[in-house]
């Protein structure tokens, strides 16, 4: 196969650094209980500061020039403020034309209140990115993109759960007949490892467990996801789950930035770069 590159980039969130903005002590130690790392800054409106790091990684994608850019979710805060969308395509739109932006749904984007997504918010997602979960071809690297939310929170969309899981097992049980099988989603399935319990991050057991059944038994080697605004490496066997550091907020020690991956015929390399 012919080695290609691609970027993928999580959590430029417009809207973000306002809503943590403005928080006193107290605060901050229930975000730091919960392992989140809050600045004490004065409160600003608006998505500015958010909008300035996701034009930085658009620079740095035209710069980089990779076959294609994955966004993986989280673009915007507030999936009911619209002015956050258009700022947020109006950026996007500085991507050059000849690389493809492939959208990956995040809580903020696709649950109205960030958690939970219903029919109703599913389809309001859609009218503006496009499917919720789909795969793709590049060359002979089969790419799965996985409406993560649904399966985090599927107790509205257990159809749509079923229909997922139905897909994800079509998709990656033909693995022998590519060269790789990558996997795309917002959620982490772990963060540390593949039997952690369950908490906010991570994809709860019971729907983690059938899919790293399928990783498994079809040799699946890699997934890349965002969401903890922070960077993780972890392993289940020859399996690695990346998770990568956010385009916008921080909430932990690692700065935004972006994932330069690098796909040869044998492996999968990748590096996190911070924004310049």
């Amino acid at each position: 196969m012919t080695p290609f590159r691609f970027i993928f980039m999580a959590d430029c969130q417009l809207g973000a650094y306002a809503t943590f903005s403005g928080m006193n002590e107290d605060d901050i130690a229930g975000f730091d209980a919960r392992g989140m790392q809050v600045q004490i800054v004065p409160e600003v409106e608006g998505f500015e500061w958010d909008a300035e790091r996701y034009r930085s990684a658009i620079k740095m994608a035209n710069a980089i020039r990779p076959e294609f850019v994955v966004m993986g979710g989280d673009m915007i805060d507030s999936n009911t403020d619209e002015a956050q969308v258009e700022e947020l395509l109006r950026i996007t739109g500085s991507l050059d034309r000849d690389i493809p932006m492939l959208w990956v749904p995040g809580n903020h984007d696709i649950a109205d209140d960030t958690v939970v997504p219903s029919p109703a918010s599913v389809a309001a997602y859609r009218e503006v990115f496009g499917a919720d979960f789909y795969g793709f071809d590049h060359g002979e690297v089969r790419f799965v993109v996985l409406n993560t939310v649904v399966i985090d929170h599927p107790e509205n969309m257990m159809d749509e759960l079923a229909e997922q899981m139905a897909f994800l097992e079509e998709e990656i049980s033909r693995t022998d007949e590519r060269a790789h099988t990558i996997l795309l989603g917002h959620h982490p399935l772990f963060l540390d490892h593949p039997d952690e319990e369950d908490n906010y991050w991570n994809l709860p057991a019971a729907q983690r467990a059938p899919i790293l059944e399928l990783i498994r038994a079809n040799g699946v080697k890699v997934a890349f996801a965002g969401h903890w605004h922070r960077n993780s490496l972890a392993f289940d066997g020859d399996f690695e789950m990346v998770t990568t550091g956010p385009v916008g907020y921080p909430l932990g020690a690692d700065p935004s930035g972006i994932r330069i991956v690098d796909v040869g015929h044998d492996r999968v390399l990748h590096e996190y770069v911070p924004l310049s």
